[in-house]
């Protein structure tokens, strides 16, 4: 007796199992980096400024309005953060320099409704294998 042909064809092939591996990495990394971004946004919207500081790469933290007026907003009733896809700013399969396109939406004590347009730059530190903040620009709240 022959034994059964195997199905060869759907069996992916090593550049594709490669492929589907980078593919699945660049997701995780994207999705790290914007992690990170959310959770520095919310210590920001907390009004945790030193714990926030703590995100930014190069001992660096935003320099006068690059943030807008972020920083000084107290007593939040609600803060609300949007994020575009991540643009990555390199070439790597696995990006390690990536710019996140955001809109923000902050409520304040009185009702006031404040909203910001802008993007964080973000870069992985391979030492610490975690994403740093570099860069930000936020437009001045919109109205």
């Amino acid at each position: 007796t022959t034994p059964p042909a195997a199905d060869h064809a759907a069996e992916p092939s090593q550049a594709e199992l490669r492929a589907a591996a980078t593919a699945k990495k660049r997701n995780e990394a994207t999705s790290d980096a914007v992690d990170t971004l959310h959770r520095y946004l919310q210590l920001i919207g907390s009004g945790d400024g030193e714990a926030a500081a703590k995100y930014w790469g190069y001992q660096r933290a935003p320099r006068g309005n690059e943030e807008s007026d972020l920083r000084t907003l107290k007593n939040l009733r609600a803060f609300r953060i949007e994020n575009e896809t991540p643009e990555p700013l390199d070439q790597e399969p696995v990006p390690e320099l990536l710019r996140i396109p955001v809109e923000l939406r902050a409520t304040l004590e009185n009702g006031e409704n404040r909203r910001y347009k802008g993007w964080y730059r973000l870069r992985r530190n391979q030492v610490e294998q975690r994403w740093e903040l570099t860069g930000v620009s936020m437009a001045t709240p919109l109205q």
